[in-house]
């Protein structure tokens, strides 16, 4: 399980009654979400009204985990000369409603099996007077907004623009035939944070089309990265599609398989897409079988 560190600082003054304001509440997103601003993750806190972006508050969702993992840290002190002694860590809802995470009392915090959507923390800083006989909490606190990226669905479609599926080889058609995604969902089962979560067409992805020839899937055929593509195939052979997509707003080391979402093409029946690439037969040989005379 890979587990991510925030640093995020705590702004504290003792005993100051502050009201959050409304745009604390809930995070919204700007679509195409291309970017980690997009989906307004990172810190915020309760005198401010603008979300600090941090790239590492949006994480990978990995089913086989059950979700990924973060470790929060909050600060030592308040900035203003007050040490912490304490802590006190919430999981706030879409509605500002806070939930006391029971137990959490020290500097860090690390949540566990987090649902794709979004999820917001909130944590106040605690200061006794030494012998723990009197504590005193301020009404301020910082919020962090996470977002973790959901799984996706992703629907290929192929237009065959009247054209039959195959051709010559030296009779490429006019008009290809046309690759496209069709349809991009999202699933954000597990979450019920009620926060807006946005759908998979928010997102701005990034496109790999892939052919196989003659059954073979050991070495797929490269054909591009574009958000369509029209079979210009010219070597001869029967071959099938498919299409990868992943997320621009978060790029991949390359070792992860469960972050890039794949659909293989298939005709109007639901069957894989086959277009056969006929070779141009050469001239045919004359023989005499048999001859009366």
């Amino acid at each position: 399980m890979r587990t991510s560190t925030i640093l995020f600082s705590l702004l504290a003054a003792a005993l100051l009654f502050v009201i959050a304001p409304a745009s604390a509440q809930a995070p919204t997103f700007t679509s195409p979400i291309s970017t980690p601003a997009d989906l307004d993750v990172g810190t915020i806190s309760s005198d401010a009204t603008d979300v600090t972006i941090v790239d590492q508050a949006v994480l990978f969702y990995n089913p086989t985990t059950n979700g990924p993992s973060i470790t929060l840290n909050a600060s030592t002190d308040d900035g203003a000369g007050n040490t912490f002694s304490s802590y006190e860590w919430n999981t706030v809802s879409f509605d500002g409603t806070e939930t006391l995470i029971t137990g959490e009392t020290t500097i860090n915090l690390t949540a566990t099996g987090l649902a794709p959507g979004y999820h917001k923390y909130r944590v106040y800083g605690l200061v006794d007077n030494g012998d723990g006989t009197v504590t005193c909490q301020s009404s301020q606190y910082e919020d962090i907004i996470l977002f973790v990226l959901p799984e996706l669905e992703v629907t290929s479609a192929a237009a065959l623009n009247g054209n039959p599926a195959g051709y010559c080889v030296d009779d490429i058609p006019a008009t290809p035939i046309q690759l496209s995604v069709d349809n991009i969902t999202a699933d954000y089962t597990g979450n019920s944070n009620g926060y807006t979560n946005p759908a998979g067409s928010d997102f701005t992805v990034n496109y790999n089309w892939y052919a196989n020839l003659d059954g073979g899937t050991a070495n797929p055929i490269d054909l591009g990265d574009t958000a369509t593509y029209d079979v210009t195939l010219a070597e001869e052979g029967t071959y099938t599609f498919y299409v990868e997509v992943t997320y621009a707003v978060k790029a991949d080391d390359g070792t992860r398989e469960y972050v890039v979402f794949t659909d293989a093409v298939d005709d109007e029946t639901g069957n894989p897409l086959e277009v056969v690439v006929t070779p141009i037969p050469g001239a045919p040989t004359i023989t005499i079988g048999s001859a009366t005379e």
